[in-house]
Protein backbone atom coordinates (compact mmCIF):
# COMPACT_ATOMS: atom_id res chain seq x y z
CA UNK A 1 0.00 0.00 0.00
CA UNK A 2 1.22 3.59 -0.83
CA UNK A 3 2.36 5.67 2.56
CA UNK A 4 0.11 8.84 0.43
CA UNK A 5 1.06 11.50 3.52
CA UNK A 6 5.13 10.38 3.47
CA UNK A 7 7.55 12.97 1.59
CA UNK A 8 8.52 10.40 -0.95
CA UNK A 9 4.91 10.09 -2.51
CA UNK A 10 4.31 13.77 -2.34
CA UNK A 11 8.20 14.57 -3.87
CA UNK A 12 7.02 11.98 -6.76
CA UNK A 13 3.51 13.58 -7.61
CA UNK A 14 5.32 16.89 -7.86
CA UNK A 15 8.03 15.17 -9.92
CA UNK A 16 4.76 13.98 -12.64
CA UNK A 17 3.43 17.48 -12.32
CA UNK A 18 6.47 19.29 -13.33
CA UNK A 19 7.30 16.62 -15.99
CA UNK A 20 3.84 17.91 -17.52
CA UNK A 21 4.64 21.43 -16.95
CA UNK A 22 8.28 21.11 -18.41
CA UNK A 23 7.92 22.63 -22.18
CA UNK A 24 5.62 25.19 -20.46
CA UNK A 25 8.98 26.89 -18.43
CA UNK A 26 9.88 28.77 -21.81
CA UNK A 27 7.89 28.96 -23.82
CA UNK A 28 4.78 31.26 -23.49
CA UNK A 29 2.85 29.47 -26.32
CA UNK A 30 2.92 26.07 -24.70
CA UNK A 31 1.40 27.84 -21.28
CA UNK A 32 -0.97 29.65 -23.46
CA UNK A 33 -1.59 25.68 -24.98
CA UNK A 34 -2.77 24.84 -21.46
CA UNK A 35 -4.49 27.67 -20.53
CA UNK A 36 -6.77 27.09 -23.82
CA UNK A 37 -6.88 23.11 -23.18
CA UNK A 38 -8.46 24.16 -19.44
CA UNK A 39 -10.55 26.83 -20.96
CA UNK A 40 -12.19 24.48 -23.31
CA UNK A 41 -12.89 21.87 -20.71
CA UNK A 42 -14.35 24.19 -18.41
CA UNK A 43 -17.21 25.90 -21.91
CA UNK A 44 -17.47 22.15 -23.17
CA UNK A 45 -18.16 20.48 -19.57
CA UNK A 46 -20.50 23.21 -18.32
CA UNK A 47 -22.30 23.53 -22.00
CA UNK A 48 -22.65 19.97 -21.39
CA UNK A 49 -24.15 20.05 -18.29
CA UNK A 50 -26.46 23.39 -19.35
CA UNK A 51 -27.56 20.87 -22.02
CA UNK A 52 -28.39 18.28 -20.12
CA UNK A 53 -30.23 20.17 -17.70
CA UNK A 54 -32.65 21.47 -20.09
CA UNK A 55 -32.80 18.36 -21.95
CA UNK A 56 -33.55 15.81 -19.38
CA UNK A 57 -33.58 16.82 -16.02
CA UNK A 58 -34.15 13.54 -14.05
CA UNK A 59 -37.21 14.06 -10.96
CA UNK A 60 -35.46 11.74 -8.43
CA UNK A 61 -37.02 11.24 -4.60
CA UNK A 62 -36.82 13.63 -2.33
CA UNK A 63 -37.07 11.03 0.59
CA UNK A 64 -33.89 9.49 -0.44
CA UNK A 65 -29.99 10.25 -1.23
CA UNK A 66 -29.39 10.32 -4.84
CA UNK A 67 -25.95 9.36 -5.94
CA UNK A 68 -24.59 9.19 -9.63
CA UNK A 69 -21.90 7.09 -10.22
CA UNK A 70 -20.07 7.10 -13.65
CA UNK A 71 -18.08 4.16 -14.28
CA UNK A 72 -15.31 4.89 -17.12
CA UNK A 73 -14.40 2.09 -19.18
CA UNK A 74 -15.26 -1.52 -20.30
CA UNK A 75 -15.81 -4.80 -18.85
CA UNK A 76 -12.36 -5.01 -16.74
CA UNK A 77 -13.02 -1.39 -16.04
CA UNK A 78 -16.89 -2.18 -14.35
CA UNK A 79 -15.61 -5.40 -12.78
CA UNK A 80 -12.74 -3.46 -11.04
CA UNK A 81 -15.08 -0.20 -10.02
CA UNK A 82 -17.67 -2.74 -8.51
CA UNK A 83 -14.84 -3.19 -5.67
CA UNK A 84 -15.58 0.70 -4.87
CA UNK A 85 -19.25 0.39 -5.37
CA UNK A 86 -19.73 -2.20 -2.88
CA UNK A 87 -17.59 0.07 -0.34
CA UNK A 88 -19.73 3.10 -0.68
CA UNK A 89 -22.88 0.57 -0.36
CA UNK A 90 -21.70 -0.25 2.83
CA UNK A 91 -21.76 3.35 3.77
CA UNK A 92 -24.98 4.57 1.88
CA UNK A 93 -27.01 1.60 2.67
CA UNK A 94 -30.54 3.58 1.70
CA UNK A 95 -29.25 5.53 -0.88
CA UNK A 96 -30.35 5.09 -4.39
CA UNK A 97 -27.39 4.18 -6.78
CA UNK A 98 -27.54 5.74 -10.05
CA UNK A 99 -25.07 4.43 -12.48
CA UNK A 100 -23.80 6.06 -16.07
CA UNK A 101 -21.32 3.98 -18.07
CA UNK A 102 -19.14 3.69 -20.95
CA UNK A 103 -20.55 -0.31 -21.19
CA UNK A 104 -24.00 -0.40 -19.86
CA UNK A 105 -24.50 -4.23 -20.54
CA UNK A 106 -21.34 -4.81 -19.17
CA UNK A 107 -22.65 -2.76 -15.60
CA UNK A 108 -25.80 -5.33 -16.05
CA UNK A 109 -23.49 -8.25 -14.77
CA UNK A 110 -23.22 -6.57 -11.69
CA UNK A 111 -25.94 -3.89 -11.30
CA UNK A 112 -29.26 -5.68 -10.35
CA UNK A 113 -31.32 -3.26 -10.65
CA UNK A 114 -34.34 -2.27 -8.22
CA UNK A 115 -35.69 0.75 -5.94
CA UNK A 116 -31.89 1.35 -5.12
CA UNK A 117 -30.01 0.63 -8.21
CA UNK A 118 -30.58 1.88 -11.51
CA UNK A 119 -28.43 2.04 -14.48
CA UNK A 120 -28.71 5.20 -16.85
CA UNK A 121 -29.24 5.49 -20.53
CA UNK A 122 -25.33 5.71 -21.80
CA UNK A 123 -26.66 7.94 -24.87
CA UNK A 124 -27.73 10.56 -22.85
CA UNK A 125 -25.39 12.39 -20.57
CA UNK A 126 -27.03 12.69 -16.97
CA UNK A 127 -27.45 16.04 -15.21
CA UNK A 128 -25.35 15.99 -12.32
CA UNK A 129 -26.32 19.19 -10.53
CA UNK A 130 -29.75 16.80 -9.65
CA UNK A 131 -27.61 14.53 -7.94
CA UNK A 132 -26.79 14.54 -4.23
CA UNK A 133 -23.44 13.07 -4.99
CA UNK A 134 -21.87 12.61 -8.63
CA UNK A 135 -18.33 11.29 -9.04
CA UNK A 136 -16.42 9.53 -11.48
CA UNK A 137 -14.72 6.34 -11.41
CA UNK A 138 -11.62 5.58 -13.84
CA UNK A 139 -7.76 5.21 -12.40
CA UNK A 140 -8.89 7.92 -10.04
CA UNK A 141 -12.44 8.75 -8.33
CA UNK A 142 -13.04 12.32 -8.54
CA UNK A 143 -16.29 13.95 -7.07
CA UNK A 144 -18.04 16.26 -9.53
CA UNK A 145 -20.85 17.72 -7.30
CA UNK A 146 -22.44 17.25 -3.84
CA UNK A 147 -25.10 19.04 -2.08
CA UNK A 148 -23.80 18.97 1.25
CA UNK A 149 -26.97 20.53 2.87
CA UNK A 150 -29.14 17.28 1.74
CA UNK A 151 -26.20 14.51 2.90
CA UNK A 152 -26.07 16.28 6.23
CA UNK A 153 -29.47 15.67 6.75
CA UNK A 154 -30.14 12.34 5.43
CA UNK A 155 -26.58 10.72 5.77
CA UNK A 156 -24.72 12.21 8.37
CA UNK A 157 -22.77 9.42 9.30
CA UNK A 158 -21.47 10.10 5.96
CA UNK A 159 -19.66 13.49 6.33
CA UNK A 160 -16.35 12.92 8.05
CA UNK A 161 -15.67 10.30 4.95
CA UNK A 162 -16.81 12.75 2.09
CA UNK A 163 -14.76 15.51 4.20
CA UNK A 164 -11.63 13.37 4.00
CA UNK A 165 -12.09 12.32 0.26
CA UNK A 166 -12.76 15.88 -0.74
CA UNK A 167 -9.43 17.16 1.15
CA UNK A 168 -7.63 14.39 -0.64
CA UNK A 169 -8.82 15.39 -3.83
CA UNK A 170 -7.98 18.60 -3.34
CA UNK A 171 -4.69 17.31 -2.62
CA UNK A 172 -4.40 15.65 -6.10
CA UNK A 173 -6.08 18.67 -7.77
CA UNK A 174 -3.56 19.07 -10.53
CA UNK A 175 -4.52 15.35 -11.37
CA UNK A 176 -8.25 15.75 -11.52
CA UNK A 177 -8.96 18.75 -13.04
CA UNK A 178 -8.22 16.78 -15.84
CA UNK A 179 -8.36 13.02 -15.25
CA UNK A 180 -9.57 12.19 -18.83
CA UNK A 181 -5.65 13.35 -19.70
CA UNK A 182 -4.05 12.75 -16.31
CA UNK A 183 -5.60 9.45 -15.36
CA UNK A 184 -2.45 8.08 -17.24
CA UNK A 185 0.11 10.17 -15.33
CA UNK A 186 -1.74 8.91 -12.52
CA UNK A 187 -1.89 5.04 -13.65
CA UNK A 188 1.93 5.54 -14.52
CA UNK A 189 3.12 6.93 -10.38
CA UNK A 190 1.23 3.82 -9.19
CA UNK A 191 3.11 1.35 -11.37
CA UNK A 192 6.65 2.86 -10.50
CA UNK A 193 5.07 2.92 -6.84
CA UNK A 194 4.42 -0.79 -7.42
CA UNK A 195 0.69 -0.18 -6.23
CA UNK A 196 -3.02 -1.84 -7.21
CA UNK A 197 -4.55 0.55 -9.82
CA UNK A 198 -7.34 0.48 -7.40
CA UNK A 199 -5.25 1.90 -4.70
CA UNK A 200 -5.76 5.61 -6.13
CA UNK A 201 -9.54 5.07 -5.61
CA UNK A 202 -9.33 3.58 -2.48
CA UNK A 203 -7.15 6.55 -1.43
CA UNK A 204 -9.18 9.57 -3.06
CA UNK A 205 -12.93 7.96 -2.05
CA UNK A 206 -12.02 7.30 1.78
CA UNK A 207 -13.70 4.27 1.33
CA UNK A 208 -10.93 2.50 2.92
CA UNK A 209 -11.48 -1.11 1.09
CA UNK A 210 -9.37 -4.34 0.55
CA UNK A 211 -8.20 -3.87 -3.07
CA UNK A 212 -7.74 -7.57 -3.67
CA UNK A 213 -11.23 -7.91 -2.87
CA UNK A 214 -12.80 -10.83 -4.59
CA UNK A 215 -16.53 -12.12 -4.33
CA UNK A 216 -19.34 -13.81 -6.81
CA UNK A 217 -21.72 -12.12 -9.37
CA UNK A 218 -25.33 -12.65 -8.17
CA UNK A 219 -27.13 -15.96 -8.59
CA UNK A 220 -29.15 -14.97 -11.50
CA UNK A 221 -26.18 -14.51 -13.88
CA UNK A 222 -24.07 -17.18 -12.64
CA UNK A 223 -27.03 -19.81 -12.88
CA UNK A 224 -27.99 -18.74 -16.55
CA UNK A 225 -28.82 -20.99 -18.79
CA UNK A 226 -26.54 -21.73 -21.36
CA UNK A 227 -26.70 -24.94 -22.91
CA UNK A 228 -27.56 -23.74 -26.36
CA UNK A 229 -24.34 -23.16 -26.73
CA UNK A 230 -22.67 -26.30 -26.76
CA UNK A 231 -20.40 -26.72 -23.82
CA UNK A 232 -19.57 -30.29 -22.89
CA UNK A 233 -18.05 -30.35 -19.41
CA UNK A 234 -14.94 -30.82 -18.77
CA UNK A 235 -13.98 -28.02 -20.75
CA UNK A 236 -11.57 -24.82 -20.48
CA UNK A 237 -11.73 -21.78 -22.12
CA UNK A 238 -9.37 -19.26 -23.97
CA UNK A 239 -8.88 -16.06 -25.06
CA UNK A 240 -7.34 -13.81 -27.62
CA UNK A 241 -7.00 -11.20 -24.87
CA UNK A 242 -8.12 -8.63 -26.99
CA UNK A 243 -10.69 -6.87 -25.24
CA UNK A 244 -14.17 -6.21 -27.00
CA UNK A 245 -14.09 -2.37 -26.91
CA UNK A 246 -10.60 -2.28 -28.64
CA UNK A 247 -10.76 -0.15 -32.39
CA UNK A 248 -7.29 -0.92 -33.16
CA UNK A 249 -8.29 -1.96 -37.31
CA UNK A 250 -6.07 -4.56 -38.20
CA UNK A 251 -3.08 -3.75 -35.52
CA UNK A 252 -3.36 -6.73 -32.76
CA UNK A 253 -2.44 -5.39 -29.44
CA UNK A 254 0.71 -5.88 -27.91
CA UNK A 255 -0.70 -7.71 -24.47
CA UNK A 256 -2.13 -10.39 -27.21
CA UNK A 257 0.23 -13.87 -27.15
CA UNK A 258 0.64 -14.34 -31.01
CA UNK A 259 -1.34 -16.88 -32.78
CA UNK A 260 1.11 -19.46 -34.09
CA UNK A 261 2.09 -19.58 -30.03
CA UNK A 262 -1.35 -20.18 -29.08
CA UNK A 263 -1.77 -23.26 -32.06
CA UNK A 264 1.35 -24.66 -30.54
CA UNK A 265 0.04 -24.71 -26.74
CA UNK A 266 -3.19 -25.96 -27.92
CA UNK A 267 -1.92 -28.92 -30.08
CA UNK A 268 0.29 -29.78 -26.93
CA UNK A 269 -3.15 -29.07 -24.87
CA UNK A 270 -5.12 -31.56 -26.81
CA UNK A 271 -2.25 -34.54 -27.06
CA UNK A 272 -2.22 -34.55 -23.14
CA UNK A 273 -5.49 -34.04 -22.13
CA UNK A 274 -7.68 -35.39 -25.09
CA UNK A 275 -11.02 -35.79 -23.21
CA UNK A 276 -11.33 -31.51 -21.77
CA UNK A 277 -13.08 -29.54 -24.82
CA UNK A 278 -11.41 -26.03 -25.44
CA UNK A 279 -13.61 -23.65 -25.77
CA UNK A 280 -12.65 -19.79 -27.52
CA UNK A 281 -14.67 -17.25 -26.45
CA UNK A 282 -14.39 -13.40 -27.24
CA UNK A 283 -16.07 -10.33 -29.21
CA UNK A 284 -16.15 -9.97 -32.99
CA UNK A 285 -13.03 -8.89 -33.05
CA UNK A 286 -11.02 -11.79 -31.43
CA UNK A 287 -8.74 -14.14 -34.15
CA UNK A 288 -10.42 -17.46 -34.62
CA UNK A 289 -8.39 -20.17 -33.10
CA UNK A 290 -8.10 -23.36 -35.41
CA UNK A 291 -7.17 -25.66 -32.77
CA UNK A 292 -10.42 -24.89 -30.66
CA UNK A 293 -12.78 -27.60 -30.07
CA UNK A 294 -15.85 -25.10 -30.01
CA UNK A 295 -15.55 -21.39 -30.86
CA UNK A 296 -17.65 -19.01 -29.53
CA UNK A 297 -16.20 -15.96 -30.66
CA UNK A 298 -18.71 -13.14 -31.20
CA UNK A 299 -21.64 -15.65 -30.73
CA UNK A 300 -21.97 -15.22 -26.82
CA UNK A 301 -24.45 -12.45 -25.00
CA UNK A 302 -22.29 -10.70 -23.01
CA UNK A 303 -24.97 -11.57 -19.68
CA UNK A 304 -23.91 -15.09 -20.55
CA UNK A 305 -19.91 -15.17 -20.51
CA UNK A 306 -20.10 -15.49 -16.74
CA UNK A 307 -21.95 -18.36 -16.87
CA UNK A 308 -19.58 -20.14 -19.22
CA UNK A 309 -16.54 -19.17 -17.27
CA UNK A 310 -17.84 -20.26 -13.81
CA UNK A 311 -18.34 -23.94 -15.56
CA UNK A 312 -14.88 -23.61 -16.82
CA UNK A 313 -12.44 -25.87 -15.14
CA UNK A 314 -9.94 -22.90 -16.36
CA UNK A 315 -9.76 -19.77 -18.21
CA UNK A 316 -6.88 -18.74 -20.00
CA UNK A 317 -5.86 -15.54 -21.34
CA UNK A 318 -3.31 -12.36 -21.78
CA UNK A 319 -4.29 -9.19 -19.27
CA UNK A 320 -8.12 -8.62 -20.87
CA UNK A 321 -11.88 -8.01 -19.18
CA UNK A 322 -12.63 -11.44 -18.56
CA UNK A 323 -9.81 -11.88 -16.43
CA UNK A 324 -11.10 -9.26 -14.05
CA UNK A 325 -14.16 -10.60 -14.29
CA UNK A 326 -12.50 -13.68 -12.40
CA UNK A 327 -12.42 -11.85 -9.77
CA UNK A 328 -16.48 -12.40 -9.18
CA UNK A 329 -16.14 -16.04 -10.42
CA UNK A 330 -14.95 -19.34 -8.89
CA UNK A 331 -13.11 -20.00 -12.01
CA UNK A 332 -9.08 -19.28 -11.84
CA UNK A 333 -7.46 -18.24 -14.84
CA UNK A 334 -3.66 -18.36 -16.18
CA UNK A 335 -2.79 -14.38 -17.24
CA UNK A 336 -0.01 -14.12 -19.70
CA UNK A 337 1.49 -10.73 -18.83
CA UNK A 338 3.20 -8.76 -21.52
CA UNK A 339 3.09 -4.75 -21.84
CA UNK A 340 0.78 -4.06 -19.02
CA UNK A 341 2.35 -4.58 -15.30
CA UNK A 342 1.13 -8.11 -13.09
CA UNK A 343 1.56 -5.45 -9.89
CA UNK A 344 -1.51 -3.31 -11.26
CA UNK A 345 -3.49 -5.56 -13.02
CA UNK A 346 -3.39 -9.30 -11.48
CA UNK A 347 -5.50 -11.01 -8.81
CA UNK A 348 -3.87 -12.84 -6.10
CA UNK A 349 -6.46 -16.31 -6.69
CA UNK A 350 -5.13 -16.33 -10.68
CA UNK A 351 -2.10 -18.06 -11.64
CA UNK A 352 0.12 -14.49 -13.33
CA UNK A 353 2.99 -15.36 -16.04
CA UNK A 354 5.14 -12.58 -16.22
CA UNK A 355 8.70 -12.33 -18.11
CA UNK A 356 11.21 -9.50 -17.62
CA UNK A 357 12.44 -9.06 -21.09
CA UNK A 358 11.49 -5.39 -21.10
CA UNK A 359 9.65 -2.54 -19.06
CA UNK A 360 5.71 -2.37 -19.13
CA UNK A 361 4.49 1.06 -21.23
CA UNK A 362 1.07 0.92 -20.56
CA UNK A 363 -0.18 4.74 -20.65
CA UNK A 364 2.93 5.66 -22.45
CA UNK A 365 2.34 7.42 -25.62
CA UNK A 366 -1.19 7.87 -25.49
CA UNK A 367 -3.71 5.28 -27.03
CA UNK A 368 -0.94 3.53 -29.28
CA UNK A 369 1.04 2.08 -26.41
CA UNK A 370 -1.83 -0.82 -26.89
CA UNK A 371 -0.29 -1.61 -30.74
CA UNK A 372 2.60 0.23 -31.32
CA UNK A 373 5.96 -0.94 -29.39
CA UNK A 374 7.82 2.46 -27.77
CA UNK A 375 11.51 1.15 -28.48
CA UNK A 376 10.41 -0.01 -32.25
CA UNK A 377 10.21 -3.90 -32.18
CA UNK A 378 7.33 -5.77 -34.09
CA UNK A 379 5.90 -7.51 -31.18
CA UNK A 380 6.03 -7.46 -26.97
CA UNK A 381 9.24 -8.88 -25.80
CA UNK A 382 7.60 -10.15 -22.73
CA UNK A 383 4.90 -11.38 -24.22
CA UNK A 384 7.35 -13.48 -26.67
CA UNK A 385 9.10 -14.49 -24.06
CA UNK A 386 5.93 -17.13 -22.84
CA UNK A 387 6.57 -20.31 -24.58
CA UNK A 388 3.61 -23.25 -25.03
CA UNK A 389 5.41 -25.61 -23.07
CA UNK A 390 5.47 -23.50 -20.10
CA UNK A 391 2.52 -22.16 -19.93
CA UNK A 392 1.16 -25.84 -20.54
CA UNK A 393 2.85 -27.51 -17.52
CA UNK A 394 1.42 -24.24 -15.15
CA UNK A 395 -2.33 -25.05 -17.22
CA UNK A 396 -1.49 -29.37 -16.23
CA UNK A 397 -0.44 -28.37 -12.57
CA UNK A 398 -3.74 -26.71 -11.98
CA UNK A 399 -5.81 -29.29 -13.74
CA UNK A 400 -4.44 -32.05 -12.15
Amino acid sequence: MIDWNSNQTHLALKEIESYTKMYARGSRVVRLAYAYRRFRNHIYYNLQQRWAGILHRPQLPQDKLNVLLHLRGGLGDCASHWVVVRALRKQLPQAIFYYFTDSPHAAKLFVQEDAQNKILPSQKKPYRNAYDMACELCISWKTVHINQARIEKLAPQFMPILRTSLARQKELAFFLDDNYLLDDALGRFLYHKGAKWLEAQCYLSALDFDVNETGLLPHAILERNIKEYGLKPPYITVHSGINAAFDIGNKTPLKCWPNEKWAEFLTLFKQKFPHIQIVQVGGKNSPHFSKADLCLVGKTALEDLPAILQNSRLHIDGESGLVQLTRWLNTKAVVLFGNTAPSLFALSKNINLSADKCDHCMWLEGPSWHTDCLLGYPACANMQAHTAQQVLEVVSKELA
